[in-house]
């Protein structure tokens, strides 16, 4: 599987058509936001990408439909679009569309989506070759994965920021469960995995969770039976107490105590009625107050009342005793002439005049008539006292009548509450014997879990020695010492740090490291953006080799951008870097790629975009198929101003 074109179509159905070479190296070079980088993403979308990571800008504010035309080993070429998500505001498009065996591009109008996403990676899937495979983890903390198309991308792209990068090898390793996806399926895209074992292995997994289920079932109902008897007895005692057994019951043996288990769980569960009267409470309660406000009154009218009476008989006694003070001084006759400035025992004269005989007799004329009407008024108040007596001892006397009435709803609601729990109670009683009862009557079932287990057993270990995993992994083993010596040989033809010593690749940890006299040297503690890029070409382009001599089911093309941006950054520079073919290191890079993909030609494409132009080197121009500067670009001007 390779790429024989990326085509782009504006709104208007216009095309922009970047053609490649098959087996062959080929490089587009250019000035800085040209649109180098995006053509890795471009392609990554058009083949299933779940997420579109072109980035934003004039390609997404131009472009409508994205898409490339892949060549398979068969000959059959495949158009595959996918629309710009802009358009309708979304991360990324969902469906595809996807033409077979094309001779001509199609035009705009022609473009129907007519599969989603996943469609797509099971038809590349198959086509490609990978065929049905599962890993599955030592631990079983983790579920299978199987590999498909998705995984055999990590080694086909690197992109600006990977290739440079000495902490990741291999294409979105820095993405969340990528490394262990990477770990889990390389083996089997480098043909360390025995094909023909991975549906054994698959069958051992789910035998042995079978397993796992039903010992767990045994485990359980050897506890229940271990336990039976006692529980059993337990359990009559239960029953008797909520009234479903007689008292009188006691079993001798199992057997008898199992027949009134049975008796139990065939009980014919009726509940007991509930009385309970809330209405009636709240009525009374309402009743209680209504009269205890009604007392309250009648008892301060009383005490008005009593204070009245209380006030009245004081007055009364007062005005007697003046009575009796002035009935002395009636002595005197209205008509005595009394000088009231002179004093009638000395004859003094008097500064304050004495009150006349007339005066006198006045006020004691006045007490008599008050005199008259208390005495009057006092039997009336009495007797009002006594009717207010009555009736406050009248509503006492139903106040304590109401107040005993609420105390003896309480206490019918109590026992009503008392039937409920009962109810419960019996109906528990009854599951739970019917539940032990199941248990010990399923001998005949135990027999047949003990048979189950013999036989799960027998045909896991039949079957796992029909497997012989130390072998994949020995075999994992040497093909990877295989790439790692194809690397130490390799890496003479690069500008490294270590050329002399030897590198190998390390599958758990997934980086590089060299061999040195005194110790192992990982690819992040070599210094040098050169020493990572080179190192970074040698993993890539040896897996490669591995792929194609193996017949391995891996596209068989690179994507490699800036691959020369350790010597020349693009930020430096806005057009083209024209260097003399004497730049050693450079040179020896491309060299190397050349020479790679020559031995290998034509089952390896590699497409190198860079800002470098390698003048005076005969394989660099004739492998460039695009200089992207003096206007052109991925998106042509025009497309720019509509």
């Amino acid at each position: 599987m390779q790429i024989s074109k990326i085509v782009l179509y504006n709104h208007l159905g216009d095309k922009r058509i970047v053609n490649f070479e098959l087996g062959k190296v080929n490089i587009i070079t250019g000035e800085s936001k040209s649109g180098k980088s995006a053509l890795i993403e471009i392609v990554n979308y058009c083949l299933a990408s779940s997420n579109c990571d072109i980035p934003e800008g004039i390609i997404r504010d131009t472009v409508s439909y994205f898409s490339v035309c892949i060549t398979f080993n068969d000959g059959e070429m495949v158009f595959i679009a996918r629309e710009n998500p802009n358009i309708k505001g979304i991360s990324a498009s969902t469906t595809v569309c996807l033409m077979r065996s094309i001779e001509e591009l199609p035009e705009l109008s022609a473009i129907n989506s007519n599969m989603n996403v996943d469609t797509l990676k099971e038809f590349l899937t198959r086509k490609i070759g990978i065929s049905e495979n599962l890993h599955i983890p030592d631990s079983l903390t983790r579920e299978p994965l199987k590999a498909n198309f998705k995984h055999s991308r990590f080694y086909c792209y690197q992109p600006q920021y990977l290739v440079a990068d000495p902490h990741q090898l291999f294409y979105n390793q820095n993405k969340e469960f990528v490394p262990q996806s990477i770990k889990d399926t390389l083996p089997y895209f480098l043909g360390a995995v025995n094909e023909d074992s991975l549906l054994v292995e698959s069958e051992i997994t789910q035998l042995k969770k079978l397993l796992n289920r039903i010992n767990r079932e045994k485990r359980e109902n050897d506890k229940i039976r271990s336990e039976g008897v006692s529980q059993a007895y337990s359990l009559i005692e239960e029953a008797k107490e909520i009234g479903i057994l007689e008292r009188s019951i006691n079993p001798k043996t199992r057997g008898e105590a199992y027949t009134h288990l049975e008796r139990v769980a065939s009980w014919e569960y009726q509940p007991l009625e509930v009385k309970a009267e809330n209405s009636a409470i709240k009525e009374l309660i309402d009743k209680r107050s209504e009269l205890k406000i009604e007392l309250g009154k009648i008892s301060d009218n009383r005490k008005a009342a009593t204070d009245y009476l209380r006030s009245s008989f004081g007055y009364t006694t007062e005005a007697k005793q003046q009575e009796i003070r002035l009935e002395s001084i009636n002595l005197y006759n209205d008509d005595l002439e009394i000088d009231a400035c002179k004093c009638p025992l000395c004859e003094s004269r008097l500064e304050t005049p004495i009150p006349t005989i007339q005066n006198i007799n006045k006020s004691l004329e006045n007490i008599k008539e008050d005199l008259k009407f208390t005495i009057v008024e006092s039997p009336r108040i009495q007797s009002y006292i006594e009717g207010v007596e009555s009736n406050y001892h009248s509503i006492e006397t139903e106040l304590k009548t109401v107040e005993r009435s609420i105390a003896a709803l309480y206490s019918e609601n109590e026992k009503a509450r008392t039937i409920r729990d009962l109810n419960l109670r019996r109906g528990k009683i009854i599951g739970r014997v019917s539940l032990f009862l199941e248990s010990i009557n399923s001998d005949p079932e135990i027999e047949d879990i003990d048979s189950k287990i013999d036989n799960l057993k027998n045909r896991i270990l039949e079957l796992e020695e029909s497997v012989d995993s130390d072998n994949e992994k020995e075999k994992l083993l040497s093909i990877l010492n295989k790439i790692n010596l194809q690397m130490s040989k390799w890496v003479n033809d690069l500008d490294v740090e270590y050329e002399n010593n030897p590198i190998r690749f390390d599958i758990n940890k997934l980086t590089m490291y060299i061999d040195t006299d005194f110790k192992p040297i990982a690819l992040p503690q070599i210094g040098s953006g050169a020493n990572w890029v080179a190192y970074h070409l040698l993993i890539v382009f040896a897996l490669h080799q591995h792929f194609i001599q193996n017949d391995r089911p891996v596209p068989r093309f690179i994507i490699i951008d800036q691959p020369t941006q350790v010597y020349y950054p693009p930020e430096r520079t806005e057009d083209i870097v024209e260097i003399s073919s004497d730049e050693i290191a450079v040179t020896k890079m491309f060299d190397f790629m050349f020479n790679v993909v020559s031995n290998l030609s034509p089952n390896l494409q590699v497409i190198i975009t860079d800002h470098a132009y390698l003048k005076n080197n005969e394989n660099f121009e004739n492998s460039v198929t695009e200089i992207w500067r003096d206007g052109l670009r991925l998106i042509p001007e025009e497309w720019i101003r509509l």
